[in-house]
């Protein structure tokens, strides 16, 4: 290394896909503490949950998972759905295949041998409890398997009445698994009746406990389950106004974009006249959303720093961009040198979040990143930012809707 710079021998020198990546390493201006970095994570560290993730491999994802974790579910409730659904759950012909010789007979109707299938979809007692609930949510249920049962849930609907649907389905099922074990192990009968009224009162305090909103035509069903329906309160909507930096001050707004897994980056560089200084566009390749919105502010203060503008005001419309001024550990890995460098460059840079309604110019400029391959520099205004560029110059106000 020269000069914060890298000098390659000959030998590395004739091998150019190696220099090149050599090349492309940020040195940093000043030292900085050496840190082993686990290549596979953003912040460069290895904990136990991202080895016990290496280790375990890619595994596929389930529909049904996140729709009976939810927070207004009792987890003890929810767990004998995801047992039922692994065939974890000790029925008598789980038991028999682990070795265990036992006489089956299912205890809720004395007719047929206790399996999964028969206990908790065959049996009369829980046919009789499906049908009941079919009638109070309006809808006939698939009795062949927990995730059949799921798709009765409306794909289409408000939030807390998926959560009532959800619920309704997760306390049966733990209802009939409940009356199952005081007939075996206590001496308590459920009848259908008690079930059914046990049922209501856990979807009632479920979905009462459900922190989502509903519309009008939803009251109906939810009074079936006595659920207080919950309106969303319709808020006030926002003026976004772009501001001017004042006096000696330049104001660069910045932004990054994903788009099939290719990112860019832009900004805009103005003064306290809203005049343009000059504004860039750059494609990133892959690379994840935030390293693109940290890239943004990476290259408004070297381009700061090239044209001298030492007074720099950033701003981002992503809120955890603006935090990694107050946190550096937040920065991912292979943009830590790159970043620590932009701030000994002599240039004092104050950072805020404006929303995205105020951040039209810096958003297109992000737009035309995508048809680049590299860096470019604009010394004139780009004639697809000429609407919002005259918006913000004469104070014309956006509008966020919430």
């Amino acid at each position: 290394m020269v000069a914060v710079r890298w000098r390659l021998p000959p030998l590395l020198l004739s091998n150019s896909v190696v220099a090149a990546s050599i090349w492309n390493i940020n040195l940093p201006v000043t030292p900085l503490l050496d840190k082993l970095v686990w290549i596979h994570t953003t912040d460069g560290d290895l904990t136990a949950k991202q080895a016990f993730l290496f280790l375990r491999g890619t595994s596929n994802m389930v529909d049904w998972a996140t729709l009976i974790w939810r927070p207004c579910i009792p987890p003890s409730h929810s767990f004998i759905f995801w047992r039922l659904m692994h065939k974890k759950l000790p029925t008598d012909e789980h038991l028999r295949s682990r070795g265990c010789t036992i006489v089956s007979i299912c205890v809720l109707c004395y007719r047929s041998a206790e399996t999964s299938e028969h206990l908790f979809f065959s049996c009369d007692y829980a046919v009789c409890l499906w049908c009941w609930l079919g009638a109070l949510l309006h809808c006939s249920f698939p009795l062949q398997s927990p995730e059949a049962l799921l798709s009765c849930v409306p794909a289409v609907c408000t939030s807390q009445l998926r959560d009532v649907y959800v619920s309704a389905i997760v306390h049966v099922l733990h209802t009939i698994w409940l009356a199952r074990n005081e007939i075996r192990f206590g001496s308590c009968i459920i009848i259908v009746r008690m079930a059914q009224n046990q049922i209501i009162v856990v979807v009632s305090m479920s979905g009462s406990q459900s922190t989502s909103y509903c519309i009008p035509t939803d009251t109906s069903l939810l009074e079936n389950f006595h659920v207080s329906p919950s309106f969303r309160r319709f808020k006030e909507i926002i003026l976004v106004v772009w501001k001017p930096p004042t006096t000696r001050w330049v104001k660069a707004n910045t932004d990054g974009s994903l788009m099939q897994s290719s990112a860019s980056c832009g900004c805009i560089f103005r003064d306290h006249r809203g005049t343009i200084l000059g504004c860039s566009a750059s494609n990133l390749g892959t690379m994840s959303i935030f390293e693109a919105e940290l890239s943004s502010i990476i290259f408004a203060m070297e381009f700061a720093a090239r044209y001298d503008w030492l007074n720099l005001w950033v701003e981002s419309d992503s809120s955890s961009a603006v935090l990694a001024f107050k946190n550096s550990k937040l920065i991912p890995v292979r943009l830590r040198n790159r970043w620590h460098n932009c701030f000994q460059l002599g240039i004092t840079t104050i950072c805020s979040h404006i929303y995205r309604e105020g951040n039209c110019c810096g958003d297109k400029m992000t737009s035309l990143g995508h048809d680049l391959s590299d860096t470019i520099w604009f010394d004139v205004l780009p004639p697809s930012l000429s609407l919002d560029f005259f918006r913000d110059r004469n104070g014309l106000p956006n509008y966020r809707f919430p």
